[in-house]
């Protein structure tokens, strides 16, 4: 069995020459179920079986299986159902993920802050705690002794659950063969194999350590909170674009996150817009994140203090105050960054042509100062009132859009496989 994407259409890939087996018909069968709930919150044997196509005995049979297992549970909601879905009739029993006995440990980082969350697999949230760190520049290993120092904490004060995974939101590209970190501008990494030295330290879970990208995780989040908003029903592909340390960023390209062979695709900040322009850090020159990143937003906006005192952040949500009180100065910075975003994403839009851009960190809070500058040579974006152009949205994740989409991404490939869980009592 192959999962196609994170939470997206899970289905078999089936060799000419082998057949499934039962069991792998019945974890795939099992899959459907927990994907169902997960999707719907609660719902009658009935209304799984009208979701997924599997026949109401079968139901039956793979929901006694997955109480066993402690994973799906009766929900205190009932339903009253005559004949034909109409009137008065028997109550039918409503199913919920149960899944309390299982978590996954989510941990995400910068240069100076840590948070850490622990969810069950039904994505009730444990704890979730954020502390201030310092982690010295250039020296991987120092902040693996603050993320185990960190988990073991976690750990030992929810010894009755069983951790099965640890995700690690990765502030930089991945390599998508070694799942090693081959450059960190911000970091000062190269090289660097973070989750076998997180390894070292600490207990690993049966299923490992899992590193995601922290803009593609925050991208898949985006992406799944559109399901909720009937203007974009159906919508498969959106542009996903944040500013905060750096600029990065993400594509969902017929629903599935755009990673690359070798899982580096869609690295707006990288993107060279002046060519023989300033030297970025990655090596090139003319880079985005040279022209338009956060702190050469801030350095224009006369911010650089402020940042040193109170922390990027805190330095950004100043200057979008200071843009929506027109204070001259925030809003000459502004102009010139959203020249080079615009060019940026003006071009995204032509290549992937998505019905949707996102926009996170401190873009977020600017979207209609955006979307209102004029660029004629960019008419594909525009606003979701303007048929046949992309509409341009801020991201409703906040900061913590990269650990929620990480989150997602474990829990929905859990479900959708679950044989490792299967043997979890509650």
């Amino acid at each position: 069995m192959s999962v196609v994407s994170a939470g997206a259409i899970i289905g078999f890939m089936i060799d000419e020459r082998e057949s499934l087996t039962s069991t792998d018909v019945r974890t795939h069968n099992l899959g459907l179920v927990l994907s169902c709930l997960d999707r719907a919150g609660t719902a009658s044997r009935s209304e799984i079986s009208d979701a997924t196509g599997l026949v109401r005995g079968a139901i039956t049979s793979l929901v006694v299986e997955l109480i066993d297992a402690g994973l799906v549970r009766s929900s205190a909601l009932t339903s009253t159902l005559g004949r034909g879905g109409r009137g008065a009739g028997r109550p039918q029993e409503k199913l919920e993920l149960d899944g309390s006995s299982v978590a996954i440990l989510g941990v995400q980082f910068s240069l100076d802050i840590l948070l850490v969350r622990l969810t069950d697999l039904a994505g009730r949230t444990l704890v979730q705690q954020e502390e201030s760190v310092h982690i010295p520049f250039g020296d991987p290993a120092a902040l693996a002794d603050i993320l185990a120092s960190c988990v073991r904490e976690v750990t030992s004060r929810f010894a009755s659950m069983r951790i099965v995974q640890i995700v690690m939101v990765i502030p930089a590209p991945i390599d998508a063969g070694s799942q090693t970190i081959p450059r960190s501008v911000d970091f000062g990494w190269h090289d660097v194999d973070l989750p076998r030295m997180l390894a070292e330290r600490i207990e690993v879970p049966s299923l490992g350590i899992r590193p995601i990208n922290d803009a593609n995780a925050a991208a898949y989040a985006e992406f799944d909170a559109l399901r909720d908003d009937s203007r974009f029903a159906g919508v498969a592909d959106m542009i996903y674009m944040k500013s905060d340390v750096g600029i990065g960023g993400g594509a969902i390209v017929d629903g599935k996150v755009l990673t690359g062979s070798n899982g580096f695709a869609f690295e707006p900040g990288h993107v060279v817009v002046v060519p023989d322009g300033l030297e970025c850090e990655c090596g090139n020159r003319g880079c985005l994140v040279t022209v338009a990143g956060p702190d050469i937003v801030l350095r224009r906006a006369r911010l650089t203090e402020y940042a040193i005192q109170h922390g990027t952040p805190e330095a950004l949500d100043m200057f979008t105050s200071r843009v929506r009180a027109c204070d001259p100065v925030a809003l000459v910075a502004l102009t010139e960054a959203s020249r080079w975003v615009r060019m940026v994403l003006g071009n995204a839009v032509i290549m992937f042509q998505p019905r949707v851009v996102v926009l996170g960190g401190y873009l977020a809070e600017i979207v209609d100062e955006l979307s209102a500058l004029p660029s004629p040579a960019l008419r594909q974006l525009g606003t979701e009132k303007a048929p046949g152009r992309a509409a341009i949205l801020p991201a409703v994740h906040g900061r913590h859009s990269s650990l929620d989409g990480a989150l997602m991404i474990a829990r929905r490939d859990l479900l959708s496989a679950p044989a490792p869980l299967r043997a979890v009592k509650s």
